[in-house]
């Protein structure tokens, strides 16, 4: 390989925006997926007492709805 297109390689930016949207891509994906780690019992809990009230609730007003 010759010198000329050795630097021609080396100066060749094409594609170097995808790699920067990859990189950024897999940043976070791996920021999300270690908050789901951190986070996820907690959200799991309050998502799971949320959907208990919403049913209670609504089950209250079925059965007041058919009175």
């Amino acid at each position: 390989m010759s010198w000329e297109r050795l630097n021609k390689f080396l100066r060749d930016e094409e594609g170097q925006g995808m790699t920067e949207y990859i990189l950024i891509v897999l940043l976070i994906a791996i920021v999300a997926i270690a908050a789901f780690k951190y986070f996820g019992k907690k959200v799991g809990t309050t998502v799971k007492d949320a959907a208990n009230t919403l049913s209670d609730e609504a089950s209250k007003a079925t059965k007041e709805g058919t009175k």
